[in-house]
């Protein structure tokens, strides 16, 4: 199956062309008709033509708004490229591209901010769904609630092959994050993955992505955990493949740099993280010895490819451990 679509700049962009209430460039296709769900997708740098291109294909996609909001990637050929889908999309269509990038967080709540529909659909740029019905499954499963709900579909690898540098983000992502619906609903709150979730437009404006979380690092859980504590979440077995494995420099980068928002997570949900081993580890090793010795023995482990992956995972997992507990 292609995972592109040609890329030749569209002749019929004008009238199609303008502003948004905050100033961002708004491009639509300029399609009409009555949408069950906004399909919206926080890009930043990422090829959507995996994701974009597959939902394209799908039968449900002619009665599915898309709404791609390039959160500050500042490259012309991403834009292009996301322009190019958004004029190809066989329902209605919009690209939002902000001129800076201002996080996950907000990028996901303009998102909410311009949809039209009750429900949204929210989809990382570089995630790919698992099932031709995706789509249709999810709106099965909306059809069914009884009012305002979160449906979250699940995370998967079954699409990626890793190689020697993604070999580690794929063992940690299978041991924590590619979780059936049956496990994850016995912590309906904290497994809801916000790269595959359907959600009602009632409890998004109740419930707000939270702006204080920088950079990269639980923004999701945070949500999550709110949402569980005023509204119903429904996890199914629908899940879409993260393509997007990163190399263990990057993973590294990522968990050394998010002890921030992991200490804002604490503060907000002392009592849902208790029982998160991660936490009480974090928390034991503030009283370590040595901590800044033992953090860069356990970096230096994890970049080792001579040492059995499930040894470099418990050692990247250490690391992380380490580096929260500077924050807490």
């Amino acid at each position: 199956m292609p995972d592109t679509l040609p890329l030749s700049q569209p002749d019929n962009l004008t009238g199609l062309v303008g502003r948004t209430d905050e100033g961002e460039a708004m491009l639509s296709n300029g399609v009409s008709g009555e949408a069950t769900l906004t399909v919206c997708v926080p890009c930043y740098r990422e090829s959507a033509d995996p994701l974009i291109v597959t939902l394209a294909r799908m039968a449900e996609a002619a009665r599915a708004t898309l709404i791609l909001y390039d959160d500050g990637s500042g490259d012309e050929a991403t834009t292009r490229r996301l322009a190019c889908h958004v004029m190809g999309f066989p329902g209605p269509a919009r690209l939002i591209t902000a001129s800076m990038n201002k996080g996950r967080a907000h990028a996901r709540n303009r998102l909410v901010a311009m949809a039209e529909t009750d429900w949204l659909l929210f989809l990382d740029a570089d995630m790919r769904p698992d099932r031709e019905d995706f789509l249709t499954r999810y709106v099965d499963a909306l059809h069914k609630t009884d009012g305002p709900a979160l449906i979250a579909g699940g995370f998967s690898l079954q699409q990626v092959r890793p190689t020697r540098e993604t070999a580690l983000h794929a063992a940690q992502s299978a041991r924590s994050e590619c979780l059936s619906a049956d496990q994850r609903a016995k912590a309906p709150g904290r497994f809801i993955f916000t790269s595959n979730v359907l959600v009602h437009k009632v409890i998004l404006k109740a419930v707000a992505f939270d702006d204080g979380f920088k950079g990269w690092g639980w923004e999701d859980v945070d949500w999550g955990l709110r949402v569980a504590d005023r509204y119903p979440v429904i996890h199914i077995d629908n899940t879409a493949t993260h393509l997007g494995l990163d190399d263990t420099e990057t993973l590294l980068d990522k968990f050394g740099n998010s002890g921030a928002n992991f200490a804002r997570l604490v503060g907000r949900h002392p009592e849902a993280l208790r029982s998160m081993r991660l936490w009480r580890h974090a928390r034991r090793f503030k009283a370590l010895p040595a901590r800044k010795t033992l953090t860069s023995l356990a970096r230096w482990s994890t970049r080792q490819t001579w040492i059995p992956d499930n040894q470099r995972l418990l050692a990247l997992k250490f690391y992380r451990a380490l580096r929260y507990s500077e924050d807490l």
